[in-house]
């Protein structure tokens, strides 16, 4: 485990940030690996589904792509590790951060409908509504 914990801005946008299923995700009470796995603060956040039903879901003005919350032996996780999503449920992928910057860009213009409230979220904390204005923040 982890003893240091990124608190800070990251330094560059990454290559790559992860997006969890809220259909696949266990919930947020019930296991929380993810959260124990990530090793930048505040990044993965429980947030209600459309349910009502509470999971967890990625910050992307903080996600540094580091894949360490990936399910083992998941194809898009970038390096071998001893931690992550368990196999049962694998519900986070990494995508192309530039491609999640844009569907969040749409989904916050009403474009796209999205699963979880997690732009809301991470925007307020960010301190702004523009997810791409956040990225290009914390860059």
């Amino acid at each position: 485990m982890w003893t240091k914990r990124m608190s800070g801005p990251r330094k560059k946008a990454p290559r790559t940030i992860a997006v969890i299923d809220p259909d696949r995700c266990f919930g947020a009470f019930a296991c929380s690996i993810c959260q124990a796995a990530c090793p930048v603060h505040g990044c993965i956040v429980e947030v209600p589904d459309q349910d009502g039903r509470m999971v967890c879901a990625v910050r992307a003005d903080l996600c540094i792509g580091c894949g360490l919350c990936v399910t083992l032996g998941n194809p898009t996780a970038p390096q071998q590790r001893e931690f992550g999503c368990p196999p049962d449920y694998d519900a986070i992928n990494m995508h192309p951060f530039e491609e999640m910057v844009a569907a969040l860009k749409a989904a916050e213009e009403g474009q796209v409908p999205l699963e979880t409230p997690i732009a809301g979220v991470a925007n307020e904390v960010a301190g702004t509504s523009d997810p791409v204005n956040a990225a290009v923040n914390n860059t």
